[in-house]
């Protein structure tokens, strides 16, 4: 900065009580700089306008020490009230308000020897709440006072990045983040529309008796696995009763993925057993594998990441009696083989996006929930965002039309 015309000045701290000073004013930034000589008080306070647009409130910030820009850092000449060595800033300030020193807010850290930073002794505040005031005041009286805040204007406005232009640039940010939010569950509520508009298809009938292949565990051959079928017709499952002999039987109940939040739901999902007993302790027909009757099920996204043979193991099937007990090993290949020949019977039906098309319509007003309540709970933070947007470009424009 390159400062002009030194005065010498003594600067009112109380009744009869003044401190001398050297103020010099920078025309080119609108930056004033205040060196204060006294005895117990003495450093340099820059004084930097700042604008209120539309407002006709004159603002400035007070900053303690001489170069650099970033106050955090530190600076040249930062002053020293008595023994106490102070840094920081304060305001902003209204020029034409100020409170009395003993409520005037000035803020600042105290450097301790050792560098260290803390809060300054109550005392110290004291008086820099008193040099603040009267540095300011003393500048408030300055007859080219308007000619610093225009030039100060210009020169923030010519910096790379104002705090104006980050601030607008984050409120746009933010913006188009929310709105790229309310796109996405747009879009899903988009498509469940669709699913919920689509017309109701013809539901396949089922054949009495059905014939499935399966793996034997134990030989590694083929075998044909016999179950009665029972379409679901309200989600689109099949219930299928397996009457393998003595080995396997009860119910699995297979369709998409339960829990999916797709509109269309994939994947497959095997129940072990029908509807839920009464009690609430398990299901009706829960399969019975070598005498061990059995509970739980299986969920896997990905429609064509299983086999008649893989996964070897199928996880989350335990015993209903003692579920804290591991299954078998034989009992465990037996089930495993079960779940995964019903799971490839029910993806390969050539009916199969008939009976999704059934479930995601059974879903719909469920699904629909989520999206819905993040749509209108967006559209509040959009118009939040939307307002302190506008504020941020109007503060913008101000401060670019004063700069002018």
């Amino acid at each position: 900065m390159s400062f002009h015309s030194p005065t010498e000045l003594r600067l009112v701290l109380r009744q009869d009580v003044t401190v001398p000073a050297v103020g010099m004013f920078d025309r080119f930034t609108g930056h004033a700089r205040y060196q204060v000589t006294g005895d117990e008080i003495r450093g340099t306070f820059i004084v930097v306008p700042e604008t209120a647009p539309g407002s006709d409130t004159c603002l400035v910030r007070v900053i303690y020490g001489d170069h650099p820009e970033t106050p955090q850092r530190e600076r040249v000449d930062e002053p020293r009230i008595r023994r106490t060595r102070v840094r920081g800033e304060c305001g902003p300030l209204a020029v034409d308000a100020l409170p009395d020193a003993s409520r005037l807010d000035a803020r600042g850290q105290w450097v301790r020897s050792d560098g260290t930073l803390r809060p300054v002794p109550r005392s110290t505040a004291r008086s820099l709440a008193e040099v603040v005031r009267a540095v300011v005041a003393h500048w408030a009286t300055r007859p080219n006072r308007l000619g610093l805040v225009r030039a100060a204007a210009r020169h923030a406005q010519q910096q790379p990045d104002t705090p104006r232009q980050a601030a607008r640039e984050a409120m746009e940010r933010e913006l188009d983040s929310i709105r790229a939010q309310i796109r996405q569950h747009w879009s899903v509520l988009q498509e469940l529309e669709a699913v919920a508009q689509a017309d109701t298809p013809a539901l396949p009938v089922l054949p009495p008796l059905l014939h499935i292949d399966y793996l034997d565990p134990i030989s590694g051959s083929t075998g044909i696995l016999s179950a009665r079928p029972r379409l679901n017709p309200c989600d689109g499952t099949i219930t299928y009763s397996v009457t393998g002999g003595t080995r396997v039987r009860g119910d699995f109940t297979v369709g998409p993925v339960r829990l999916s939040r797709d509109p269309l739901p994939g994947g497959v999902s095997v129940q072990l057993g029908a509807g839920l007993l009464p009690n609430g302790t398990g299901r009706e027909g829960e399969p019975v594998v070598n005498g061990i009757r059995l509970r739980g099920s299986w969920n896997c996204t990905d429609a064509g990441a299983f086999t008649l043979a893989l996964p070897e193991s199928i996880p989350g099937v335990r015993r209903a009696d003692r579920p804290d007990r591991p299954l078998p090993a034989h009992t465990a290949a037996w089930i495993s083989s079960v779940i995964r020949a019903l799971a490839v019977a029910y993806r390969d039906r050539n009916d199969v996006d008939v009976l999704r098309l059934v479930a995601g319509k059974n879903r719909v007003d469920q699904l629909r929930q989520a999206p819905a309540q993040a749509v209108a709970e967006l559209r509040r933070h959009e118009a939040a965002a939307e307002a302190r947007l506008t504020a941020a470009r109007e503060a913008e424009a101000a401060f670019a039309s004063l700069s002018a």
